[in-house]
């Protein structure tokens, strides 16, 4: 499969130097001649659909980045904040329960109002 411009390897995701074909059947003939020489036909075709299903996942990993918002990062440092000027640790219980409620008031306030 090509990415950015580069053959890849679907089986060991390692580039081949060149998209050619006597380069990509070496490598193949090579490598992974002796685990994928029986699939012919359909379960051929399978087994290549899950192999870019695969790599496809792994490539979104790095692609995606989570929907951080606003509301998340303010929260999140005041956490912190209150952990750092209570000097105390924070697993101790009214630690917890106040910044629980300060984090509840920034990311779902309008939720909060229904309590």
């Amino acid at each position: 499969m090509e990415v950015n411009g580069m053959p890849v390897c679907l089986v060991c995701s390692q580039q081949v130097s060149v998209m050619k074909k006597y380069n990509i059947r070496h490598h193949s003939d090579t490598h992974h001649a002796e685990r994928y020489r029986g699939l012919q036909g359909q379960p051929r075709r399978e087994k290549v659909k899950e192999l870019i299903a695969g790599l496809k996942k792994q490539q979104s990993v790095f692609t995606s980045r989570p929907d951080i918002s606003a509301a998340d990062v303010k929260a999140s440092y005041l956490i912190a904040n209150d952990i750092a000027l209570a000097s105390k640790p924070y697993c101790e219980s009214e630690i917890v329960k106040t910044c629980i409620l300060k984090a509840a008031e920034i990311v779902c306030s309008e939720k909060l109002k229904l309590c």
